[in-house]
């Protein structure tokens, strides 16, 4: 029972490298606050979000005046002639048949030119801006998407990184009794009271267990250093899962209502049904092809013309127009018929997508209430096997001090009691993985449930 107790106590003492006192220990939600400004992958889905709102201004873009000028200037040479032109002027009375002729050998034209129009009536115009608002609201749903998939990516490497420490403390403290037993069996060899067989098997043990250490301690430098990635935080020192704490309080609910709230609130779905109205505006912008535009047109140019040479003509002139402009489409070749059948097609597959995503997203959420309502009891059942799995190796202990068991009934109780440790261990993260991931399929899992989640990691 004393070497029980001094396998307790070194356990406790090896996990306190890892944790610290909640003042000093790094948190979940601040692991999730840190990499919300530090994680790459979420600044690349950030980026992209920003990009997509900017869809709005191009929406509004569509549906106000275009305007654009026009200058330019260069070498000419003309040559104009008119005939049979009717010419007045003051003094000198009316002619008829006049003939005009102006040139230019070597001058500078120089033209200008503004231009605006408004849409009046333009149907694909007035659908493509409906598209850009929608694909707006797009990247706001995704990169809320992207947010609860950064939790969740935190929380596991934070729950590895915890399940990492916990593994190497247990198999370090493990390694100390196996080494004590194994202290204890040459000092009874050499007395005559144990075989050399027991010696043996007691060296063996330690042997498979400093190799199972050394993986340990590789995989948990590992998973630190994919939180630290994350975070920013090198060599943070986490807030721990106290022993104590009771996770039958997490109460997972009704299945019932988490399949309801999944297949209308989960996030992946929202974004579907918008790609789905992406899609069908697409057909209708392909559709809106065949109609006419009525467009709203102003203009004013000008050109003028100096000529160079000693008999060139200048040229002065200046025009003003406004008015509508209508276009109807008469013939693309079949083009429009076909961007028109390829739309529909992939409006289609928009609807199935969303149908699939609607069973994916309830299948998640099945998943999860299962994973913590199963969860749940399965640690409860591992907490008792972890207290029968003490009393028997007390027992096997004490079989073996009066010769009723072996060293290595001892070793394999020892062995029994420490893999029981872990799959507790790895069952009460995996609790909280499940209350996180069953929030994220119904659309609901952001700070609040993180802090709910990160409380537990406070020690009373």
């Amino acid at each position: 029972m004393m070497r029980f107790k001094l396998s307790a106590i070194l356990l406790t003492v090896i996990s306190s490298q890892l944790i610290s006192s909640q003042a000093q220990a790094f948190d979940l939600l601040q692991a999730w606050q840190s990499a919300h400004t530090q994680d790459p992958l979420f600044g690349v889905a950030h980026a992209s979000a920003e990009a997509g709102k900017t869809k709005s201004l191009q929406a509004q873009a569509l549906k106000r005046p275009q305007v654009t000028a026009n200058l330019g200037m260069g070498d000419i040479n003309s040559n104009n002639e008119m005939s049979n032109a009717q010419f007045s002027a003051p003094g000198m009375g009316a002619a008829s048949g006049a003939s005009f002729r102006t040139q230019t050998n070597a001058g500078v034209n120089t033209q200008w030119n503004i231009r605006a129009e408004y849409p009046l009536y333009d149907v694909a115009r007035f659908n493509s801006a409906s598209q850009l608002n929608k694909q707006a609201e797009l990247a706001e749903v995704q990169l809320s998407n992207d947010e609860q998939q950064l939790m969740l990516r935190v929380a596991q490497a934070y729950f590895d990184t915890l399940l990492a420490a916990d593994t190497l403390a247990t198999l370090q403290s493990q390694q100390a009794a196996v080494k004590e037993a194994l202290a204890s069996a040459k000092e009874r060899f050499k007395e005559g009271d144990l075989a050399i067989i027991d010696t043996h098997e007691t060296q063996a043990r330690f042997d498979l267990l400093a190799a199972a250490v050394l993986e340990a301690e590789s995989h948990l430098q590992l998973t630190r250093a994919i939180l630290a990635d994350m975070s920013g935080h090198q060599e943070a020192v986490l807030a721990a899962l106290p022993p104590k704490v009771d996770l039958q309080d997490l109460k997972a609910g009704e299945l019932a209502e988490w399949l309801e709230r999944a297949k209308n609130n989960n996030v992946s779905l929202h974004t579907q049904l918008l790609q789905q109205d992406i899609a069908r505006e697409e057909t209708q912008k392909h559709l809106a092809f065949k109609s006419p535009q009525l467009n709203l047109v102003a203009q004013a140019g000008g050109q003028r013309v100096d000529g160079l040479g000693s008999h060139d003509a200048n040229l002065n002139s200046h025009q003003l127009n406004l008015g509508l402009q209508l276009t109807i489409p008469l013939y693309t070749g079949g083009m429009r018929d076909a961007r028109y059948q390829e739309a529909l097609a992939l409006a289609d597959k928009a609807q199935y997508q969303v149908e699939a995503t609607r069973q994916q997203a309830t299948r998640e959420a099945r998943s999860a209430w299962l994973a913590l309502s199963v969860g749940q009891s399965q640690v409860k059942a591992l907490q008792q096997a972890e207290h029968s799995a003490e009393i028997k190796l007390d027992s096997t202990r004490l079989g073996r001090d009066v010769g009723d068991r072996t060293t290595l009934d001892v070793l394999n109780s020892e062995q029994e009691l420490y893999n029981t440790r872990l799959t507790l261990y790895r069952s009460r993260y995996q609790v909280l993985l499940a209350l996180l991931n069953l929030s994220a399929t119904a659309g609901e899992l952001n700070e609040t449930r993180l802090q709910q989640v990160n409380q537990l990691l406070s020690p009373e």
